[in-house]
């Protein structure tokens, strides 16, 4: 619970993991702290543009997975031009989940995995004006694993519980790492508040995902 020991406006040193794994979301640089928001119960995430600062966290151990089905409760923070949100990312930014908006305001929904010899990325657009910025919502994005078969793993993403469409371009059976939420970078870190994290290393059912949704769009007001 991301009330417990901060006050509004605090930093915060570490999120905790409330599954068995206690894979907790840790941070030491002072410049990279994301601050407890009392009024929204939320992770208040800054960039440099709007402070000196570029807030991002650890991971305790790094998730690796070739399926994957990942909550996000966000607020994002808008910014002209050409931005990014990214989400979920690895210590390198090779491996992103994340959300780039166009200068129009188009959704960029990416998934993205370089193993050092081959890379992937899979991308769902959206027009302006389906996915704000400014507006909490809740993005599912869930990746089946890459079957042999048809070589393809299929994304797909979703906005509160409606499917935004899938993606079958995931073409490398590349695992995904996992090791940072947001980034350590001026122009491509999470900008905004954000609520409610949760990751499965699995693609989860259909009825999973909806009984998911349900409960986080009822625990955070949407």
């Amino acid at each position: 619970n991301l009330s417990t020991n901060n006050q509004d406006g605090g930093e915060v040193k570490q999120w905790d993991d409330l599954s068995n794994n206690q894979n907790h979301l840790i941070q030491s640089g002072t410049d990279d702290l994301a601050e407890y928001n009392a009024s929204e119960n939320s992770l208040l995430f800054k960039r440099r543009d709007d402070a000196t600062t570029n807030d991002n966290y650890v991971f305790t151990n790094t998730i690796e997975a070739s399926a994957f089905t990942t909550f996000f409760v966000v607020n994002m923070t808008a910014d002209s031009g050409v931005h990014f949100h990214h989400l979920l990312i690895d210590s390198e930014d090779n491996d992103q989940i994340t959300v780039q908006f166009a200068a129009d305001n188009r959704a960029f929904l990416k998934v993205v995995a370089n193993d050092g010899t081959n890379n992937v990325s899979s991308s769902i657009i959206k027009d302006a004006g389906v996915i704000n910025e400014d507006t909490k919502l809740l993005l599912t994005c869930r990746k089946k694993g890459f079957d042999s078969g048809d070589g393809f793993g299929q994304v797909e993403w979703f906005l509160n519980t409606t499917s935004m469409g899938t993606n079958n371009n995931y073409d490398e059976n590349i695992v995904h790492k996992i090791q940072r939420l947001g980034d350590n970078d001026t122009f491509t870190g999470f900008k905004g508040h954000m609520y409610e994290l949760a990751i499965y290393d699995r693609a989860l059912n259909d009825d999973e995902v909806l009984q998911l949704q349900n409960y986080f769009i009822e625990r955070t007001g949407i």
